[in-house]
């Protein structure tokens, strides 16, 4: 599960692992470069934790300064003691990331962090050296940035020695804030750093029964859900009009796929066993309420009930009679049998 909140906050690191065991364990550390007007919460940290990374996200607002420590130091300092928490607690951090002013404490910290393979810079100025390490460093900044002007991220560039890279954030707000373009920077982020990362452990086999389903809290957003079956994930959430992140698809939607997927698959044995000539199944389903006494087809003639329509498009040289048959046979598959009988649900605590 993860743990911390969605967001980073001033204070203590917030600590969020993805509901398997992470992929790798990075520190993303944030300093707001401007000094005035709002500054958003980035949605980094929360986008790579869904694509199984773990993250410490560190705000350097809250590292202490005084006469004898400069912001700098404090800054160096607050980074080193993350990563003892998260060595100490889950592991060694082999990916750094600094965001807006809080990328030259990252590119510094980078060479004196045992374990780290890899460092990721977003709308960072340019640190004080004139030449980096020689860690991996991948640099994103948005062409466009108001807040730090994207010469900066060409310094930082030519800086670094190889290996390094550089992709522009287009249409990317400073702060990323927005769900979708933190998704986008995650992935980013995950595809360039694979090559550095630790090698992956054979992952253990799943706890639940074979056909369980498990759905968990994805600490990513306000109904985010990561669902996992087997070796096998998805993502549930809702829309952003009813207060999600829309990470992924409702649960109606995600119900709907399950009849969808089912009705095309029974259609596709039933034409293998029968030898037809079946091209393509395409199946658009949707749900929603109507009155009792306007459904025809319907027992109950008082109140509302739920409608599912489903539309098949089947493509092959089939004749008429097969296409019937075949929408016929797609009504018989067990999904939709379940959702047209009487079921027991059963619900207790764990």
């Amino acid at each position: 599960m993860i743990t911390g909140q969605a967001e980073p906050a001033p204070g203590a690191p917030n600590l969020l692992l993805p509901a398997r065991p992470p992929r790798a364990l990075a520190i993303y550390a944030f300093r707001a470069a401007r000094t005035t007007g709002p500054v958003m919460p980035s949605a980094i940290p929360s986008a790579l934790a869904a694509c199984g990374i773990g993250v410490l996200a560190l705000d350097l607002r809250s590292a202490p300064s005084s006469a004898t420590l400069t912001s700098q130091d404090a800054d160096l300092l607050a980074l080193r003691q993350a990563a003892d928490t998260l060595r100490s607690e889950h592991g060694e951090p082999s990916l750094l990331i600094g965001h807006s002013a809080a990328g030259p404490a990252v590119l510094t910290a980078a060479a004196t962090l045992p374990g780290v393979r890899a460092v990721v810079t977003v709308g960072s100025p340019a640190p004080g050296a004139r030449r980096l390490g020689h860690v991996p460093l991948l640099v994103l900044h948005a062409p466009d940035d108001q807040v730090v002007p994207a010469r900066e991220a060409g310094r930082v560039f030519a800086a670094a020695l190889h290996p390094k890279s550089f992709v522009a954030l287009d249409g990317v707000d400073h702060d990323v804030s927005e769900p979708r373009h933190a998704r986008r920077v995650a992935g980013l982020v995950v595809a360039w750093a694979e090559p550095y990362l630790p090698d992956q452990a054979p992952s253990p086999p799943p706890l639940d029964p074979p056909g369980s389903v498990v759905v968990t809290d994805a600490g990513t957003g306000r109904y985010t859900q990561t669902v996992s079956s087997g070796r096998h994930l998805l993502t549930a959430d809702e829309p952003v009009s009813l207060g999600g992140a829309d990470a992924g698809p409702n649960p109606y939607e995600l119900l709907l796929a399950a009849l969808g997927a089912c009705k095309a698959m029974t259609i596709r044995m039933y034409a293998d066993r029968k030898g037809l000539p079946l091209h393509r199944t395409t199946v658009r389903l949707r749900h929603d309420r109507v009155h009792a006494n306007d459904c025809t087809q319907c027992e109950q003639n008082v109140g509302m009930l739920s409608r599912i329509r489903s539309e098949i498009d089947i493509e092959g040289p089939l004749n008429d009679q097969d296409r019937r048959r075949l929408v016929e046979i797609a009504d018989r598959c067990p999904v939709h049998r379940t959702l047209s009988s009487e079921i027991a649900f059963e619900t207790t605590e764990a």
